[in-house]
């Protein structure tokens, strides 16, 4: 069980996040928040040869998502940057 009023998003592992992203979204509090999250934590996850072993290794988030926005700025992608951003705006006003 996740208690979502709970997560850290600067130190929580990964499945925590996803609860919590989920619970954003499915509440309408920020209702691209699991979209985001997923895109973002894949470069964690499952990307790159990477494996899913760490799903319980604490994160910051914020850097994770952070790291995400510039990717994609730099990218010119300014529709997923602008994804990420929301959930970003989110957070830090949380």
């Amino acid at each position: 069980m996740v208690d979502v009023s709970k997560v850290d998003t600067a130190g929580s592992d990964y499945i925590d996040m996803f609860v919590y992203s989920s619970h954003l979204s499915a509440s309408g509090k920020c209702p691209g928040a699991q979209s985001a999250f997923i895109r973002a934590g894949a470069n964690q996850h499952g990307a790159n040869n990477r494996t899913h072993d760490d799903l319980f290794g604490m994160k910051d988030w914020i850097s994770v998502l952070k790291d995400a926005m510039q990717t994609q700025y730099d990218a010119g992608n300014l529709k997923g940057y602008l994804d990420y951003k929301q959930f970003w705006d989110f957070l830090d006003n949380k």
